[in-house]
């Protein structure tokens, strides 16, 4: 217990007495998210109002008590399980549609609005907010941000991280900070994005709106077999086609959804997928036939198209009830959220049903197939503690089996406590050790939803690390060399955006491979020191493009400047020297990553004082892409975020260098 008659007493004055809950039921009642993690809080803060959150959380750090963010509670992870006890920090009071700007097209809203309630207000008047998660008509803004949330429609709109323009962000000491993605220097908010309120809180939300589109078609598909639907998703991917979404479901989650929705679904089909466009008629019509010819080449038996917008809803309602109408076949369901690069769906669907028939497990398998991303419903009696020990054990093996494809242990539900053992699957000790480092940066006293998201003891446990090639391995080697000495260093490319005469120059003209252009999952991976003039040569002799400017300036440069926004919302993973020489490694070849801290945002714009970018992987296109650059002046630190620099470069060894206008 935490908390004292004296340290209730200054929390009754900051909340009011009525916001300050210590009874059974309401400790009860928040012990519990939609993950099986059960854990008691100390006390529930009903927050009245975005004005006390700060004070509040002073309180909290001044007497070192430990407090977890929450909203919904739809977490699948335990991000919401108040493992240490203190206090829940509870969001759901602040709901506010604060403004909606239909000329400059963004809404600001509290963190616990619900997506569905912003997204009906943008339609009435035209626009869309794009993040689309399946408890849409629950979750809230704030439960999206902390967890990058995206849904169906991700495949081509992207996450919730590509849509925030600014956040009132609250450190863990309780300072408020507002930003913006119109600064400056790193990318905080796609770095705090995903951090699952390990980081602080945020008690104001700007996010980008869309124009609605006008003309939409859903198409309902059946196949006589689940590979075969999953095979028409990857040779989709393959033609460079996007459509708006891309959803597949098994024969046991068709028969279960249609029992409890009446969406509709043909009961006796073995699998299905609901495909989705958007756009002018002329170009759904021409993508319509690409998508029925790959559909009839993997056998489909039915392609049928909603006639009424009221047809659409009824498919969609069925798509979002799979997960209430899984927990109808057993007590407990625990949802699966590996994503693998779209190449490897049949590899790790195969691996999946391998497991699942080895556990004799009853399942449901349904997948935002688009994206690669996995959601087995794994569904079980946790009374039967031999049974729970087994769906726990598959689950771990579920997530090992999608790392081991190259891809992710979660795409949109985060890693909270459920899921913090297999971070070792997917990262080395050295970037686990970064991640490690952040958080103590930001949260040294360990009080922002705390235990969360890192593994214990991950030393003998993290993947093995990739060895560097010769280019980058005399980088490091040159880097330690200084580290030790205590010399400082700056980085540069070609020397086409920041000059320098100094002999402490680390240059990057060595890295000048272009790894692979991976025309089955339209990513390509590319070593940070090639000419964006001659990378976007080699990719149009491909047949592929990209959205970063052809100019003398080199990849790795354009991405730590940020020059090209647009370019910087597409890329996927990275490598990097930090300044000791550790070398880390971030994301892929995968569509949407939510597990740990997002490295490829935090290197964005941060013009090499975190770090030396080495290698970058990041998406590409089957058509032209805009490539708007910007200008962007030196980096700006926030006070509390300048702790994250601390982290990185201890020695303070890495500078800046003055982009020349």
């Amino acid at each position: 217990m935490y908390i004292n008659a004296h340290i209730l007493q200054q929390l009754q004055k900051l909340l009011g007495p009525e916001n300050l809950l210590t009874d059974e039921l309401s400790l009860a009642l928040h012990s519990y998210d939609c993950s099986l993690s059960r854990t008691r809080p100390d006390a529930v803060a009903l927050l009245p109002n975005t004005a006390c959150v700060p004070g509040v959380i002073r309180l909290l750090n001044q007497y070192k008590i430990p407090f977890t963010p929450r909203a919904a509670g739809t977490n699948h992870a335990g991000g919401c399980a108040a493992l240490k006890g203190g206090v829940i920090l509870d969001f759901t009071r602040l709901n506010r549609l604060l403004e909606i700007n239909t000329q400059e097209k963004y809404a600001i809203a509290e963190p616990g609005l619900t997506t569905a309630a912003l997204q009906e207000e943008a339609a009435r008047w035209g626009l869309l907010y794009a993040p689309d998660p399946a408890s849409a008509r629950v979750c809230t803004l704030g439960g999206n941000l902390a967890q990058n949330a995206s849904g169906a429609r991700c495949m081509k709109y992207g996450g919730t991280a590509d849509y925030i323009l600014g956040a009132e962000w609250v450190s863990p000491q309780g300072q408020s900070v507002w930003l913006s993605r119109q600064s400056a220097g790193p990318d905080w908010l796609g770095f705090l994005c995903g951090s699952e309120g390990t980081l602080g809180v945020f008690t104001k939300i700007c996010v980008r709106l869309t124009d609605e589109p006008k003309h939409i078609k859903t198409f309902l598909v059946t196949f006589p077999s689940l590979q075969e639907s999953i095979q028409t998703v990857t040779d989709l991917a393959a033609r460079g086609i996007i459509p708006r979404c891309v959803e597949a479901m098994d024969n046991a989650t068709t028969r279960t959804v249609e029992a409890y929705a009446r969406a509709g679904y043909p009961a006796d089909a073995e699998a299905l997928l609901i495909l989705e466009l958007d756009g002018q008629p002329k170009q759904i019509h021409m993508q319509a036939a690409q998508l029925e010819e790959i559909c009839r080449q993997n056998h489909c038996q039915t392609f049928k198209a909603a006639r009424t917008e009221a047809e659409r809803q009824k498919l969609w309602a069925g798509r979002r009830a799979a997960y209430a109408a899984t927990t109808l076949m057993a007590p407990n369901v625990i949802v699966g959220d590996g994503t693998v690069p779209r190449s490897k769906l049949p590899q790790a669907l195969q691996a999946v049903s391998q497991i699942i028939r080895k556990y004799q497990l009853q399942a449901g398998l349904l997948f935002h197939a688009g994206d690669g991303n996995f959601h087995p419903h794994l569904v079980f009696d946790a009374r039967n503690r031999a049974q729970a020990a087994l769906t726990a054990r598959a689950e771990q093996e579920i997530l090992r089996a999608c790392a081991q494809c190259g891809g992710t242990i979660s795409g949109e539900h985060g890693v909270g406590v459920e899921k913090r053992a297999a971070m070792a699957f997917m990262y080395d000790a050295p970037t686990l050790r970064f991640m490690a480092a952040l958080k103590h940066a930001l949260d040294p006293a360990n009080l922002s939803n705390p235990e969360k998201i890192i593994p214990v003891n991950f030393a003998e446990k993290a993947k093995e690390q990739t060895a560097p090639d010769p280019a980058e391995q005399a980088l490091q080697a040159q880097i330690k060399a200084r580290f030790a000495a205590g010399e400082t260093s700056v980085i540069t490319g070609a020397g086409s955006r920041c000059k320098t005469n100094s002999p402490r120059a680390l240059r990057t003209r060595g890295l000048n491979k272009v790894v692979e252009i991976d025309k089955q999952n339209y990513t390509a991976t590319v070593q940070a020191g090639v000419h964006t003039q001659d990378l976007q040569a080699r990719l149009e002799a491909e047949g592929v493009y990209a959205a970063f400017p052809a100019d003398k300036g080199t990849l790795g440069g354009c991405l730590a400047v940020n020059a090209a926004p647009a370019f910087a919302r597409q890329v996927t993973g990275i490598r990097a020297i930090l300044p000791d020489g550790e070398i880390i490694t971030y994301g892929g070849k995968v569509m949407k990553n939510a597990a740990g801290y997002n490295l490829c945002r935090l290197f964005t714009g941060s013009r090499g004082q975190l770090g030396l970018i080495t290698q970058i992987t990041f998406k590409i296109f089957a058509q032209p892409q805009k490539a708007q650059t910007q200008n962007t002046p030196q980096p700006l630190w926030p006070a509390p975020l300048r702790a994250v620099k601390a982290a990185a470069d201890p020695k303070n060894l890495f500078g800046v260098l003055q982009e020349e206008k």
